[in-house]
C-alpha cells in the first residue's frame, strides 16, 4: 500500500466530496496507483480568504475513464477517516512539522509540499509525511471518539483523551518520546493498553507509543502484540514498509509495560 496526495484547489466552488471520486487528467499519474492505495485530500477552494482543508484520508477502491470530463482519469474513493469536519490547516505550524523540500523561495515548506501544480498523485508520499498528515486525522478521531471496540484477540489500544495530557507527557517520556515499534520520533501517540476483561488504568505501565499509521494498522486489526513482539495480519506482511515489522521486537521503555491476553 502507497500513500498519496491529491489537491481539491481553487478550480472548484464546492467542498470535496468523495461520493463522486476523484479525477486527474495525467494517464501517467493516473496508472501508478492501485486499489487499495490511500490518499490524503487537500482542500482550498476559491476566494482570498480561503483556508486550507485536510478532508481526510482514502482508500482507492477503482479506476474508470470517463471521456466526457475534463479529469477523465478517475478513481472511486472509500472515505477511511469519516471525519464529522474537514481539518482547518495551519501552513506555518506545518512547515515546521514537515521535511524540508525546494521550491519556490516565495513558498513555505507547507505549500512547497502541497500546492505545485501536477503533485497529484505525482508520487508516493514519504514516511514522513504520512506519519505528518495521519497525526492530523488521527487527533480528529480523537476528538469524535472516547473508546475504540473491543478486539478480538484480548487486546484493544484507545487512542488518549485530549484532557489526558498527564497520562500522554507520562507515556511519551518512559518511551523516550519515540514509537515503541519503530524508533521513530515522529507522529508520535500515547496510546492505552487494555485488557478485553477490563477498562485498564491511566498508568504508565498500561500506555504505549506509537506512529500514527502503526496505530491506523492496530485499529482495523493489522497489528496486534505477543508479549513484546509485533505480531502483523498477512494482509499487513505483505505490504513492504510493514513487513520486516513482523515479530519484531518493540523498544525497552524506562517503566516496564504490562501486556496481557485473556
Amino acid at each position: 500500500m502507497q500513500y498519496f496526495y491529491a489537491y481539491h484547489g481553487p478550480q472548484n466552488e464546492k467542498d470535496f466530496d468523495p461520493k463522486g471520486g476523484y479525477g486527474t487528467r495525467l494517464q501517467h499519474n493516473y496508472e501508478r496507483v492501485k486499489d487499495g492505495d490511500r490518499v490524503f485530500i487537500i482542500q482550498k477552494l476559491a476566494g482570498r480568504n480561503s483556508l486550507f482543508y485536510l478532508c481526510g484520508e482514502y482508500e482507492i477502491t477503482g479506476h474508470s475513464i470517463n471521456n466526457k470530463l475534463n479529469y477523465k482519469y478517475r478513481f472511486a474513493l472509500k472515505d477511511v477517516s469519516q471525519l464529522d469536519h474537514f481539518i482547518e490547516l495551519d501552513p506555518i505550524a506545518l512547515s515546521k512539522m514537515l521535511p524540508k523540500r525546494d521550491g519556490d523561495s516565495r513558498w513555505n515548506i507547507f505549500q512547497r509540499h502541497f500546492c505545485r501544480q501536477g503533485a497529484a498523485f505525482a508520487r508516493a508520499l514519504d514516511s514522513n509525511v504520512v506519519e505528518v498528515l495521519s497525526s492530523l486525522v488521527g487527533e480528529a478521531v480523537e476528538a469524535q471518539f472516547e473508546h475504540r471496540p473491543r478486539r478480538e484477540d484480548g487486546l484493544r489500544m484507545v487512542k488518549v483523551r485530549q484532557d489526558q495530557a498527564a497520562f500522554r507527557r507520562d507515556v511519551l517520556n518512559n518511551w523516550n518520546n519515540k514509537c515503541a515499534i519503530t524508533g521513530s520520533s515522529l507522529a508520535v501517540e500515547a496510546c492505552h493498553i487494555i485488557s478485553h476483561a477490563s477498562q485498564g488504568e491511566p498508568t504508565v505501565e498500561n500506555g504505549i507509543a506509537l506512529a500514527a499509521d502503526l496505530h491506523h494498522l492496530f485499529d482495523s486489526d493489522d497489528l496486534s502484540f505477543e508479549g513484546n513482539r509485533v505480531i502483523l495480519s498477512l494482509k499487513a506482511q505483505n505490504e513492504p514498509r510493514y513487513h520486516a515489522l513482523h515479530n519484531a521486537e518493540i523498544q525497552t521503555p524506562k517503566t516496564p509495560v504490562k501486556f496481557r491476553v485473556n
